[in-house]
């Protein structure tokens, strides 16, 4: 004979069940009320965080947190006494919070923590980055000596990225070559300064180049370009006027200091002339006095 079943025994196992599925669905529900949401933005732009809601009762209390720093919120009863960040507005009765003005900074996790009449939900975790477009590459070039040019790409953007060289106009390797490059974090607005420089030799002729970083690309631009005639003859007939303005200058300080010589001799001159005048009338003085001693002797 079968043995007979136990209601308070069959009533427990139910109860149990029930229970597990309960705890099942209510796992599944934090799970996907907590699950990180992902969010994005450009600097100087505007992002609008909406933190769901497990369930439509009114709301108690809501702050949206980065870390343990208060963003934005209110308590449906009271004021909140925490600041609210400047850049933020808040939608009064409901649990969505617009920023503007991002800038790098703003990157990160923030929380939106709820509580409604019913009960107190997960904090919901939304990743906000903020990123910004490079600027269009800007290339300077110099080309001192006509034998080789040096050129440095440079342009500013978040997150960092290489600056890349795009180069025609010549297939050997030695035509060019990367001789820097550099991503630097600036302080203050914490973009990246992304720059490269390359050598290019200019006896394979004239190259063309653009530079290139992420998807923003510079102007095409040439470089070891040779002179047209016409600025060849400029230059030649300005190259011919500075050597005349030197050689006139070199001459003109050649023809002063033989002036100052020649002064310089002809006073020596005219010195000698008077000395020698002068010795020559003491020469006659003592002359006469000996003849005059003389005729008184004899």
């Amino acid at each position: 004979m079968a043995p007979r079943c136990n209601p308070q025994f069959l009533n427990l196992k139910l109860s149990l069940r029930l229970l597990a599925v309960l705890n099942m669905m209510w796992h599944s529900s934090v799970t996907e009320v907590a699950a990180q949401i992902q969010l994005t933005g450009e600097v100087g732009g505007n992002v609008t965080f909406r933190c769901p809601v497990a369930k439509p009762t009114p709301i108690k209390l809501f702050y949206l947190q980065k870390g343990q720093v208060f963003v934005n919120g209110y308590y449906a009863s009271k004021n909140i006494e925490d600041k609210a960040w400047e850049n933020t507005k808040l939608d009064r009765n409901k649990t969505t919070v617009h920023m503007n003005s991002l800038n790098i900074s703003h990157s990160g996790d923030y929380q939106c923590h709820i509580i409604s009449d019913s009960h107190t939900q997960p904090a919901t975790v939304i990743h906000l980055t903020v990123t910004a477009s490079y600027s269009k590459p800007k290339a300077t070039m110099d080309c001192r000596d006509g034998l080789s040019c040096t050129v440095t790409c440079a342009s500013h953007g978040y997150p960092g990225d290489k600056m890349m060289w795009n180069v025609t106009g010549s297939q050997k390797d030695e035509s060019w070559k990367v001789v820097n490059r550099s991503e630097m974090n600036d302080p203050y607005t914490m973009m990246v300064n992304s720059s490269s420089t390359a050598n290019f030799n200019c006896s394979n002729g004239e190259l063309k180049f653009s530079c290139f970083v992420g998807d923003v690309t510079s102007n095409m631009f040439s470089v070891c370009t040779p002179l047209d005639p016409e600025e060849l003859k400029d230059n030649v007939i300005v190259a011919a006027m500075c050597a005349v303005v030197v050689i006139s200058f070199i001459m003109v300080i050649l023809l002063l200091c033989w002036k100052c010589r020649k002064g310089q001799k002809g006073a020596a001159a005219v010195d000698v002339r008077q000395e020698m005048g002068v010795n020559g009338w003491e020469e006659e003085v003592i002359s006469l006095n000996e003849q005059e001693g003389g005729e008184e002797a004899s």
